[in-house]
């Protein structure tokens, strides 16, 4: 009788854990629910009026809209396809008072998905209802400038345009967007709420359909050439030469800036042994170039004595200058030389592995760095022959600078049209990037410390904090013969290691970039390839709760030879963090922490059963507790196919700075078995340092 009744506890018990392990599971796999409800639970507010504050439905913004009809402080234009969110007035509200110079103000929205039975008004159940996030980047002009990617919502301070001239058309989109492009020019500011305050209504049974059909929707307000007279008139006001050029594959029109006089632009090739690379390069150049006022230094580090014969024989058939500088490889140093060599206004950097295959590409590249507030300009790159994308400019992900989209189709639209629009973003790459002469020279050039790696992320980060935008040219397109089959530097140990000591330089420089994207938002900067929404650990939420409380004293081991040493531990990460201090539960301060990360499991067992926590042992033995955050390892999942519930298996932990004394801690695992009282241990074989405040 009593083993009938255990066992109906342990299966009471089991149904708890499992449960527990199932929600847990479906929140990490659909991290934008995780976010939601991390972030704006205790967050949201009732929706309040305010009489400052107006609204406007855009789709009423027709020919013969007026601002002057309304006396609000304030205009909120949203779309009549969706809704705010509860706590939308109260932010916007918000930020104007607490942003007394900025005029216009948009905010990042979501799509809320309706089912055919659904109707607006009776989906109160958000959460589950909510998909697809779009954060916006910070004020970025030359994305305005390529489509509204305000979206459904932005808000005005209205006394700063009473005098501002309608455009006044049947058609409200092209209203709206004539609107956005006078209402931020001549130096007006605009800001970014980075908060989701909107959910557009979309219809559809499927979400995975509806994901894919939003992934690649080119259906924007400013797309198109339909919006070409608008933009003209645009260039027309801001003193700015040029044409819109329309794109019969993708029917999007681009600026082409143009000068009166062509001024002459620099291209420094870096090279090394790489002799039918780089002829053809410079071959592609004279072929593929009516913009004629160029040339062209290759800096070669030491190639051998038949390469550097055979390319003074070629600058008979195509002329440049050619340095040979003997040294050890630094792209930087390398750069550097050339320009120091050159006499151009404008510098293009460029790799010897690329080839020109359009003929207006160095005038556009040009062109768009001649503009004032300007700094890099770069490329899409493909791989040769092939519509495989190699690079579409640089995002500063958690993981590190990446390049998104790479080897993916470029015959497609992707995340809100990120590998075709012009978009300012943190950073482009030096295979090929555009500009100007006395910003290069300003900033010092290349740094040369960087010799290998992250030297033109560097660089872009440093035209940022110049307050200068770096502009990715989707429409400007060169092969990149890199292959397809070449090797990952993070599977090659020396190249790996070698690569994270620059990384580490690069964010010692950098410090506020670490993690950090302004123009993608921290939400959308995981490490894949494709645009896709990660969830945050505890340690990079704003508020974070109880943070100074996860620590615990504990009981001391148990002797070590009655301890079950089954579990499993990988140990990913475990030091200082350095580059990047969270933000404690008040506000007040900063705090630097310790993270540990990994995964851990128990073979053989049912894993859901399982709580883990991290033990910190001093050398007295006195014995510290830190709960783990489990963390969706669908990598681990994939490589133990036999064992049972392991998606879970990751770990992440942190100690905030003067939590624990200063010293050395031995790290052990605990594993507690929620269905009985059998409590594992394993030696993580790991050591974690406090420092000395």
């Amino acid at each position: 009788m009593f083993g009938k009744i255990k066992g109906i506890l342990q299966q009471k018990l089991y149904q708890k854990c499992k449960a527990e392990y199932d929600n847990a599971l479906r929140y990490q796999t659909d991290p934008y629910l995780l976010w939601i409800k991390e972030n704006e639970a205790a967050n949201q507010r009732k929706e309040i009026s305010y009489p400052s504050l107006g609204i406007v439905f855009m789709e009423h913004c027709g020919e013969n809209f007026s601002i002057s009809g309304f006396n609000e402080e304030f205009l909120l234009f949203v779309s009549q396809n969706g809704r705010l969110a509860g706590s939308a007035l109260a932010e916007i509200k918000h930020y104007f008072d607490t942003h007394k110079g900025v005029n216009v103000v948009y905010a990042d929205e979501d799509v809320w998905q309706l089912c055919d039975s659904d109707s607006a008004k009776d989906t109160d159940n958000g959460d589950v209802h909510r998909i697809f996030p779009w954060t916006k980047p910070m004020w970025s002009p030359d994305t305005l400038f390529s489509f509204f990617y305000f979206g459904s919502i932005f808000a005005i301070r209205r006394a700063a345009f009473s005098d501002l001239e309608w455009l006044g058309d049947d058609d409200y989109r092209k209203n709206i967007y004539d609107f956005a492009l006078k209402a931020t020019e001549d130096g007006r500011r605009v800001g970014h709420i980075e908060k989701v305050l909107f959910h557009a209504y979309r219809r559809g049974e499927s979400r995975a359909a509806m994901e894919q059909e939003l992934l690649h929707s080119m259906d924007f307000i400013g797309a198109g050439s339909s919006y070409d007279d608008i933009r003209e008139a645009a260039m027309a006001r801001r003193g700015l030469k040029g044409i819109q050029v329309p794109d019969e594959k993708t029917g999007i029109s681009y600026p082409v800036y143009q000068f009166d006089e062509e001024p002459l632009v620099s291209i420094i090739i870096p090279s090394k042994d790489n002799e039918d690379a780089l002829k053809q390069c410079i071959r592609s150049i004279y072929a593929h170039t009516a913009y004629k006022n160029f040339e062209i230094i290759v800096v070669d580090n030491g190639s051998t004595a038949r390469v550097r014969i055979g390319l003074e024989n070629f600058k008979r058939e195509c002329p440049f200058t050619y340095l040979y500088l003997p040294m050890d490889f630094n792209f930087s140093h390398m750069c550097n030389a050339g320009v120091r060599e050159s006499r151009g206004e404008y510098v293009l950097l460029l790799n010897d592995d690329m080839e020109a295959v359009e003929d207006s590409w160095l005038l556009r590249l040009a062109g768009q760095a001649s503009l004032t507030h300007v700094g890099a300009v770069g490329a899409k790159l493909l791989y040769p022959n092939t519509s495989l994308i190699q690079h579409a400019g640089i995002t500063n992900t958690v993981s590190g600078p990446g390049h998104k989209l790479k080897k993916l189709d470029d015959t497609v639209s992707y995340y809100y049209g990120r590998n075709r629009f012009i978009y300012d973003m943190i950073g482009v790459t030096a295979a090929c990037l555009m500009i100007r002469r006395e910003h290069y020279l300003a900033l010092g050039g290349l740094f040369e410390g960087l010799a290998v790696a992250y030297n033109d992320v560097d660089f872009c980060f440093r035209l940022c904090e110049r307050g200068l935008y770096n502009v990715q040219r989707n429409d400007v397109v060169l092969y990149h013969h890199e292959s397809l089959s070449r090797g990952d530097d993070m599977q090659d140990e020396n190249k790996l290691r070698r690569l994270m000591a620059e990384k580490n330089v690069l964010y010692k420089r950098h410090r506020q970039f670490y993690r950090q994207d302004p123009f993608i938002g921290t939400l959308m900067n995981d490490g894949e390839l494709e645009y896709g929404c990660r969830w945050l650990e505890g340690y990079e939420l704003v508020n974070l709760s109880d943070c100074d409380d996860m620590l615990q004293e504990g009981k001391r081991l148990p002797d070590f030879s009655t301890m079950n040493n089954a579990i499993m531990v990988v140990v990913e990460d475990c030091g200082k963090e350095r580059f990047v201090k969270a933000v404690t539960k008040n506000g007040a301060r900063k705090k630097a922490y310790y993270l540990i990360k990994g995964w851990a499991y128990v073979p053989g067992v049912d894993n859901a059963r399982y709580q883990y926590k991290i033990l910190l042992v001093n050398g007295e033995g006195s014995v510290w507790e830190l709960p783990v955050q489990k963390r969706y390892r669908k990598d681990v999942a994939a490589i133990l196919p036999d064992e049972v519930n392991v998606e879970l298996t990751g770990f992440c932990s942190w100690i905030f700075e003067g939590t624990l004394p200063a010293g050395t801690y031995r790290l052990w695992m605990t594993a507690k078995d929620g269905c009985s009282r059998q409590r594992l241990y394993r030696d993580m074989e790991r050591e974690l340092v406090i420092e000395e405040d």
